[in-house]
């Protein structure tokens, strides 16, 4: 899972890197599943099939 999150009024510039992505594992996937999502977020869900 990657997701990208800052605050609402985040900008990255040459100095700083206020957004950046970030890598997790989220484990836990099933047939039904939940999962909160970080607010001022885009995420990337990766699901593998079995």
């Amino acid at each position: 899972m990657t997701t990208l999150a800052a605050g609402a009024d985040a900008v990255n510039s040459e100095t700083a890197t206020e957004v950046a992505p970030v890598v997790s594992t989220f484990n836990g996937v099933a047939d039904r599943f939940s999962y909160t999502f970080p607010a001022n977020s885009v995420t990337f869900l990766r699901i593998r099939q079995r």
